[in-house]
């Protein structure tokens, strides 16, 4: 008899310490969980109160209040099996309805268990002196009991649908915690099956201290079985599908533990019979870069087998415990070549260039390289959040894969620039793609905010130029235009510099607009790369920006002014020099700002320089403006003729202007009339 109260107190006591354990871990599942550990602690606790029973009172209070905790133990193991395999019943109205019921259900049938203590409405005790059992008062059920019962078996059948559909579902590497529970759950079922049918001549129930002493499988299975019991599980997996070949020896240096990808590089590494040590192995791959196996390092293997990339980074690691000691070596390579961008599944950048070098070893020239960028994303970012951001980011490069070649190379670069290899290709065809490109995500930005994409192009001809090179002249010439582009943040400089600039002088944004236009035709005409046409868009703007800092006396003076206040005006270059050198967006064209009065005949200033000395961007500026200035109203001055202005412009060819770019710039005129 004195066992039974012991074994009782002491699952109980287990109970309710698990529960105060797992309260502690103060998230939702505990707390269900928790509650649950109490309810078996009460139930522990009031069966020992039943076994201790001496009066008639006593037993019968002690036994419904035993049944009472009983209904909420299997209530609180709905509400937690639940939780554990995370079941979602579609409609949350229908949810709320099926907890009422369930609750308002147990609350009824607690109700009546506690009236029969002092009416028996379901149970009549009746006093057993020779029972085999510790409970002198025995209860014998009534036709309500049976009701009592029909409830507590509809709510265990609730368990066991919920656990078993959760095991059907689920992968069968991860049914283990659950097929635990559920054979937890039988074994208790049968044990209070087996004392119901007085199979079991123990004296007491036995099944009521499984409902704590489980609880420590309970917790573990429920909290520590993803960190433990699926460890090594999960470590396989990753191993396996981390998507790079990877190598584990041991502290002997022999083979521990291989992936698919390794494998698939070394079929020796299939051989189950011998083992192969790290020595072995490194002959076999012929890993000559690898200086020693006594420390890391990380080298370059080029592959000279038929399987797999040509070229891998690796990375090889002497594992060590907590102590230094030794405990095996690591080896990770990492395919430099196929390496994709999660998000665009572009080429990364450092595989972009392992394909632009394999491209270029076999000399197929030209190829244009492409940088683009799509303008706006950051502020799509801040209103409809990063997930809308990555979206458009998705669909430009989409759009780039389905506009472009299938030979194209594509990759992602820093800074969310895209990049785009074209071979044997020249600028002109990759401006009308990616004019097409443009006009396209145009049409799928659905944001209502101004966003489109912006791109520089630089053309490798032979070796003289590089990857290298050719990713940062495209990648300048992308962001001078980002630089005219409304929708790009970076355009907010420009605006206020030109805004400025038209305050301060004649200067209209009508003589600017017009002066940008033809410089960008005169600069095709010449053949100009987009890198020069971006600068020279920039400078048509910008060429006169020094005079902001003229004073306003001398800039708008209305007469002629005196030697002292021209030698100020002249000025005007070095400080538009100095300002854009002040500027990493428009330090490219400081040296075109500061000659763009320079002569051809070497009388021009700041520098005197003469002919092909003088920049040739520069003489463009030199010509489109002062022939914008001759055909339009000045306040100095009234409009010229068409004809009288072409006449002027050849009066000063080879004196103010080159002869060869006066030329070219009529017949543009001539185009543009005809």
């Amino acid at each position: 008899m004195i066992w039974s109260y012991i074994l009782c107190g002491l699952a109980a006591v287990c109970a309710f310490a698990y529960a105060v354990i797992t309260y502690k871990r103060k998230t939702h599942l505990a707390f269900v969980t928790g509650n649950m550990f109490m309810a078996a602690c009460a139930v522990n606790l009031t069966y020992m109160a039943r076994i201790w029973a001496r009066t008639y009172f006593i037993a019968s209070l002690t036994t419904s209040a035993y049944f009472v905790c009983l209904d909420f133990l299997v209530l609180s193991m709905v509400y937690y099996m639940t939780e554990f395999t995370q079941s979602k019943i579609e409609k949350p109205r229908f949810k709320r309805v099926l907890i009422f019921s369930v609750y308002f259900l147990t609350f009824i049938d607690a109700a009546v268990l506690i009236l029969n203590v002092f009416h028996e409405v379901i149970l009549r005790y009746q006093h057993h002196a020779d029972s085999i059992y510790a409970i002198k008062f025995m209860f014998e059920p009534k036709p309500g009991f049976y009701i009592h019962l029909a409830f507590v078996y509809l709510l265990v059948a609730v368990i066991f649908f919920i656990l078993i559909r959760k095991i059907v579902n689920v992968p069968k590497i991860y049914r283990a915690r659950y097929v635990n529970t559920l054979l937890a759950l039988c074994v208790i079922g049968l044990l209070t099956i087996f004392y119901m049918l007085e199979l079991f001549k123990v004296p007491m129930d036995v099944a009521v201290l499984v409902y704590g002493f489980v609880c420590p499988l309970v917790y573990r299975n429920t909290f520590d079985y993803s960190s433990k019991g699926m460890l090594n599980t999960t470590r396989k997996m990753v191993l396996e599908y981390m998507g790079m070949p990877v190598i584990l020896f041991d502290y002997e240096g022999y083979v521990a533990d291989t992936n698919r990808d390794m494998r698939a590089l070394f079929p020796a590494l299939d051989d189950q019979v011998n083992r192969i040590s790290m020595t072995d192995f490194l002959q076999l791959g012929a890993f000559h870069d690898l200086q020693s196996i006594e420390t890391d390092q990380t080298f370059v293997w080029e592959n000279p087998g038929s399987v797999g990339a040509r070229r891998y980074h690796c990375v090889f690691n002497c594992l060590k415990d907590g102590k230094g000691h030794g405990i095996g070596h690591l080896l990770i390579m990492k395919n430099v070549e196929t390496e994709r961008d999660m998000l665009t599944r572009l080429y990364s950048k450092d595989s972009f260039y392992g394909e632009m070098d394999k491209l270029l070893a076999k000399g197929v020239y030209p190829v244009t390289v492409v940088v683009c960028n799509a303008n706006g994303i950051g502020l799509v970012n801040d209103v409809y959040g990063w997930q809308k951001g990555n979206e458009l980011l998705r669909k430009a490069a989409d759009l780039l894969r389905e506009n472009l070649p299938p030979g194209a190379i594509l990759a992602r670069l820093a800074d969310g620039d895209m990049a785009a290899a074209l071979t044997e290709m020249e600028q002109e065809y990759a401006i009308r793609a990616f004019e097409n490109i443009k006009e396209q995500y145009g049409k799928v930005n659905d944001t209502g905010i101004d966003t489109d994409i912006e791109y520089g192009i630089a053309v490798i001809r032979d070796e003289g130029k590089s990857v290298e090179d050719a990713i940062r002249e495209a990648s300048e010439s992308m962001r001078t235009k980002k630089l005219m582009n409304q929708s790009s943040q970076k355009s907010s400089l420009l605006d206020s510099l030109t805004q400025t600039l038209t305050e301060s002088d004649y200067e209209t944004e009508e003589h600017v607009e017009r002066t940008r236009e033809m410089a960008i035709r005169l600069g095709k005409a010449l053949n100009l790369t987009d890198g020069d046409l971006g600068k020279l868009a920039l400078l048509a703007v910008l060429h006169d920006i020094g005079k902001i800092a003229i004073p306003h006396s001398i800039l708008l003076k209305p007469g002629k002014l005196t030697d002292a206040e021209w030698e100020i005006m002249k000025t005007h270059t070095e400080k538009g020099y100095r300002i854009a050198s002040a500027s990493k967006e428009l330090k490219p064209i400081g040296e075109y700002i500061l000659h763009h009065h320079e002569r051809w005949d070497g009388g021009g200033y700041p520098g005197g320089l003469a002919g092909d000395e003088i920049p040739l961007l520069s003489r463009i500026i030199t010509v489109v403006d002062s022939h914008d200035v001759m055909v339009h109203d000045r306040p100095y001055h009234k409009a010229m003729s068409w004809e009288a202005a072409e006449a002027e412009l050849r009066r000063c060819s080879g004196t103010q202007f080159d002869p060869n770019l006066v030329e070219v710039f009529l017949e543009v005129l001539k185009e543009e009339a005809s």
